[in-house]
């Protein structure tokens, strides 16, 4: 069964899964919540430095540029990088042939929309929250039906793909709602995936692929 699910993953996703044996992980008791596990994995991401940040970052954007399944994707919906998340602005601002957009928060309906981004010096303005998002009166809002990869930030992952996000579903809700051939890929710092997450199975929207800084799974 383990190398039928393997095959499949390969077939469907173009990248194997590859872990190594010392891969590093944090094993959860059954008692350690949600919310205790958010808090412990931020204090790790703010711990960072800037010079920390950017070095692991770009060891996953050379994961991420070596997937099959992102040299084929044309339309990308990506996110801007909050404090200690890893960073691939870099990697964007050099992509050719490809289509890039970001999400903008609607509060009223609790749902993401994305928008279209041309330019990353001209298309952004901070955001309610102090992060950079599309300026929605310059970028246009694209169909989600259009969007062939999804990469999706979280404060942890977990080995069965599950992720954790800040609390609020605004993910969750908008993962839900994407065609089944669009990819959902995880990025993550290595400590941040952890051997099983507490999650709701109803609720929390598992990714297709996660890419750190030395292996995918």
């Amino acid at each position: 069964l383990e190398t039928a699910c393997y095959n499949l993953h390969l077939r469907v996703y173009g990248c194997s899964i590859s872990s190594p044996p010392n891969m590093p992980t944090m094993i959860m008791g059954a008692e350690q919540d949600k919310t205790d596990v958010r808090k412990s994995l931020l204090e790790k991401l703010l711990s960072l430095t800037k010079s920390e940040i950017k070095r692991r970052s770009e060891h996953v954007q050379k994961q991420l540029s070596n997937l099959p399944i992102y040299r084929k994707a044309q339309l990308i919906m990506a996110y801007y990088p909050l404090p200690g998340e890893v960073d691939i602005l870099g990697m964007m601002r050099k992509a050719q042939n490809k289509r890039f957009c970001f999400p903008v928060m609607d509060t009223k309906t609790r749902s993401l929309r994305p928008y279209e981004v041309k330019s990353f010096d001209e298309d952004f303005i901070k955001g309610p929250y102090g992060v950079s998002v599309p300026d929605t009166g310059k970028t246009k809002e694209v169909d989600i039906g259009e969007i062939d990869m999804v990469i999706v930030p979280g404060l942890g992952f977990d080995r069965r793909r599950n992720r954790l996000g800040r609390g609020a579903g605004f993910y969750d809700r908008f993962l839900k709602r994407l065609k089944p051939t669009t990819l959902k890929v995880g990025l993550a710092f290595e400590f941040q995936i952890l051997d099983r997450l507490p999650t709701h199975q109803s609720l929390d929207e598992k990714v297709d692929c996660i890419v750190s800084e030395h292996f995918f799974i």
